[in-house]
């Protein structure tokens, strides 16, 4: 009866494990899925920029080459290299010469200029944000050089050009620039911050990881663990309220219960 029993919940365990992630719609083929605040947007390679509704994908712009969604809003950089904000249904432009954005931060906005230099919005500059005022917005810049920023309640996380990831430590909404980088040992080509704080990363190979041992006093964890529960190959995620948000490597879009 024990060996019963043990094989019944074995077979739970793999029951669980194949339902911990369930493929949706594709709207075409997403290369880029970012979520926060209970948003989820994609863009397509054809620079067609979606958010899911329910289980419909409505579209929303299209030229776009990066979109973020997060506490800020949704934002957008265009194929113009210019950044965009969705206002009361209307696209706004912000700012040029961008080649990244990320809207996750505590009421501050963060992105890479097209030279790579990271750059942030503080939440004084973003509170007051009016249509008529955008091209005046001040930028603050951030040391070094990153292909990417991503940012949550506990601050920013950035990758650079060789994939080195890097914590922001000393972020404060009100002085989004923060102090220094602090080095995270680690390769990835891909890391996402959850609103709550919660870091996800992607390999160069796809294999899936969780940046552990995060707290107030800790901000940037202790260690990396694999999610072995996800055997898909990622090449792109993103994580909001408990669900991590998968593009596979042969296009499929998951949604995983975490």
């Amino acid at each position: 009866m024990a060996v019963k029993r043990i094989l019944f919940l074995l077979a739970d365990l793999v029951l669980l494990n194949a339902q911990l992630c369930m493929e949706i719609p594709n709207p075409g083929h997403l290369k880029q899925i970012d979520a926060g605040n209970g948003i989820v947007v994609g863009l397509e390679p054809t620079g067609n920029v979606f958010m899911l509704n329910g289980e419909d994908w409505l579209y929303l712009a299209g030229g776009m080459k990066h979109v973020s969604a997060g506490i800020s809003g949704i934002w957008m950089v265009g194929n113009d290299n210019i950044i965009y904000r969705l206002m009361g249904g209307n696209l706004e432009k912000v700012s040029e010469s961008f080649q990244q954005i990320d809207a996750g931060g505590d009421l501050f906005v963060a992105g890479v200029k097209s030279n790579y230099q990271p750059v942030c919005l503080s939440s004084a500059e973003f509170l007051t944000m009016k249509p008529s005022s955008l091209p005046g917005l001040t930028w603050t810049n951030m040391d070094w050089e990153m292909k990417f920023l991503t940012c949550g309640l506990k601050g920013c996380w950035g990758v650079n050009r060789v994939d080195a990831v890097y914590f922001r430590v000393g972020i404060q909404p009100h002085r989004c620039q923060g102090n220094r980088w602090d080095y995270v040992p680690g390769t990835f080509s891909m890391v996402k911050v959850g609103s709550d704080g919660s870091v996800y990363a992607v390999k160069k190979g796809g294999e899936v990881y969780h940046r552990v041992g995060i707290t107030d006093s800790k901000a940037a964890g202790t260690k990396w663990m694999k999610v072995n529960n996800i055997t898909a190959h990622a090449k792109d995620l993103a994580y909001d309220l408990n669900v991590l948000w998968l593009i596979t490597q042969d296009d499929k879009i998951l949604r995983c219960q975490m």
